[in-house]
């Protein structure tokens, strides 16, 4: 790697690539196809863990996923190109390792509820048997938040470590439904919760769904509730 062209990886750049996971709809996964030994590309829908880990879901039947079942190498890219040149809007690469997500598991339901969240019409074929949730454990990652603006990260740079077991105290179901009442008492009628974890929300209006970071990560539930009602008086 020509570290020249790299800036040295600050705050904002670790900010910008967290980012350009969460907010991500589905990206581009590109495997290893051991037939060929060719990268192989395919779309997929996105989810985070409420690590920040990215989430798929495959059905075993793709091709992609038995590339996978092979070789655990993948590559994840979010981040789309708005107005103008599409190379001048930022985009990251993060290099990962598959995990399976056990459906018998204790993180299989909260991963469960985080994808149909963000991505409803799944339900028609999530619990198919040959449909299985996969975590994405990043390992590295090249961002490129525009021309001249190149950074190499680590995977604690995306997911910090061991964030799954400071978080275990943190219960999605019950989170979800108190911050939806916070919602409610604030009528803003506009604006509904789509989800929720122990560093932001994410907020829908009409057909656009939008992550809001806390202004720092949760500790406990009581200061979830507390963030979620910044934001909420916040919202215009």
């Amino acid at each position: 790697m020509n570290q020249n062209v790299l800036r040295e990886t600050d705050d904002a750049a670790r900010t910008l690539a967290r980012k350009l996971i969460r907010e991500a709809p589905f990206a581009a996964l590109a495997v290893n196809e051991p037939e060929t030994g060719f990268p192989l590309a395919s779309r997929v829908l996105l989810a985070t863990d409420i690590d920040g880990t990215p989430v798929i879901l495959v059905s075993r039947l793709s091709v992609h996923t038995q590339a996978m079942e092979r070789d655990p190498r993948v590559s994840l890219l979010t981040g789309e190109p708005g107005k103008g040149d599409p190379l001048a809007h930022p985009r990251l690469t993060t290099r990962c390792h598959v995990s399976p997500v056990i459906r018998e598991s204790d993180h299989h339901e909260r991963l469960r509820q985080r994808f149909l969240d963000l991505h409803k019409k799944a339900k028609n074929y999530i619990d198919f048997p040959d449909f299985n949730l996969l975590r994405l454990e990043p390992v590295s990652a090249n961002l490129n938040g525009g021309f001249g603006k190149a950074y190499f990260l680590e995977g604690t740079d995306i997911v910090r470590q061991n964030a799954l077991a400071a978080y275990q105290w943190f219960d999605l179901t019950y989170a979800k439904k108190h911050a939806e009442v916070i919602f409610e008492k604030a009528k803003k009628k506009e604006y509904t919760l789509t989800t929720i974890d122990p560093e932001g929300i994410y907020i829908k209006k009409g057909g656009a769904t939008e992550r809001s970071e806390f202004a720092k990560t949760a500790e406990n539930h009581d200061d979830v509730f507390t963030f979620v009602r910044d934001i909420v008086e916040k919202i215009p």
